[in-house]
């Protein structure tokens, strides 16, 4: 299986090397791409190369203004009906500018495990997704 990994120059964080380390402990096999851009308007381009040789594509950016979150998500959506790639979009608003040392390194490994189990259950286990209806009796 191949994954690209596209960022964003911008990023307050780097977390492709940790992320690749937990992903290849739990996917044998796996090949990774690692791809950043200078711009974030550039990611959409860079995924449509990359769709045509991997099985799975994660964008992770952290940006500052909504509507450039807005903005990019739509057109990572556009890219995905046009490539018929699935593109895990973990486009947000950047929360790690303004942390302290270890409440910075505590936030970036707190969100290596959250993108990895995502990946994994969008790989390999969709029923995570499935709603869970509470019982309100």
């Amino acid at each position: 299986m191949r994954i690209s990994l596209i960022g964003y120059r911008g990023n307050s964080v780097n977390i492709f090397p940790e992320l690749i380390k937990s992903l290849s402990k739990k996917i044998s096999g796996l090949e990774v791409s690692v791809r950043f851009v200078p711009f974030f308007e550039d990611i959409p381009i860079v995924c449509v190369e990359e769709a045509s040789s991997s099985d799975f594509l994660v964008v992770f950016a952290l940006l500052d203004e909504k509507s450039e979150i807005d903005f990019l998500k739509d057109k990572l959506v556009d890219v995905e009906l046009l490539t018929k790639t699935r593109i895990l979009k973990w486009v947000e608003e950047d929360s790690f500018s303004s942390k302290l040392t270890q409440d910075y390194f505590d936030q970036r490994d707190a969100l290596v495990e959250d993108l990895s189990g995502t990946i994994l259950s969008i790989l390999f286990k969709e029923n995570d997704f499935v709603p869970v209806e509470d019982d309100y009796y």
